[in-house]
């Protein structure tokens, strides 16, 4: 691996990062992020989004990297502040108004929350058996997988950690289909899968090749 961090065991258009959006520079849903989107993902942006061509974040972040999403920089930076974190910017090849139809993104974390600190009164959020904790709610889609981290550097955002936490924005007058929840979270997952792949992490994380079925609060 090339990431600079060491594996135990094994938005917006960003402004301010100098961050473009190619014109009508589409790609497959197979292809975009990385090539992270297994097939059943790859069906699940195409129900989400209406459309089978997608754009990417050009340009560079603050660090003046790629702002195209890399799995190698998104475990780079696990432990890095929240700006500097690997993100994948998608957007409907052809939508002007700025704005992403998706925001993913990964860092480290040293805990995760559980089913019991939820609010029984949040009716739009369904609790998925994935990872140590997945949900998806208005806004988006998180997930949780044992994956153990360690920063290399004393003065790391983010210390030694034991999760990482996959994270998703979603637009949500944007999205389309019967199966949003899940398929946001399929999405997600197999972006997860990639990344536990890649770091070595990949049997701790125990992520489905498919989301069962979830439960709504």
């Amino acid at each position: 691996m090339t990431a600079a961090v060491t594996f135990a065991a094994g938005c917006s258009n960003n402004s301010e990062g100098g961050g473009s959006k190619e014109p009508n520079a589409g790609v497959a849903a197979n292809k975009i992020c990385d090539g992270t989107l297994d097939t059943s993902a790859a069906a699940a942006l195409q129900r989400l989004s209406g459309t089978k061509q997608f754009d990417e974040l050009t340009g560079t972040n603050e660090a003046g990297e790629s702002n195209t999403f890399s799995v190698d920089r998104a475990i780079k930076h696990l432990h890095d502040s929240y700006s500097q974190r690997g993100t994948c910017w998608v957007y409907k090849t052809g939508d002007d108004s700025g704005r992403p139809l998706l925001e993913v993104r990964f860092s480290a974390t040293r805990s995760h929350p559980s089913s019991s600190e939820e609010e029984e009164s949040s009716t739009d959020t369904v609790e998925y058996p994935v990872g140590v904790f997945a949900r998806t709610s208005r806004y988006g889609a998180d997930l949780f997988f044992r994956c153990p981290t360690k920063a290399t550097t004393d003065d790391a955002h983010v210390g030694d950690t034991d999760y990482v936490k996959a994270e998703m924005y979603s637009a949500t007058g944007k999205m389309t289909g019967g199966s949003v929840s899940k398929d946001r979270m399929t999405v997600l997952n197999s972006m997860a899968r990639a990344v536990a792949d890649a770091g070595g992490c990949a049997s701790a994380a125990a992520l489905p090749m498919q989301i069962p079925a979830g439960k709504a609060h």
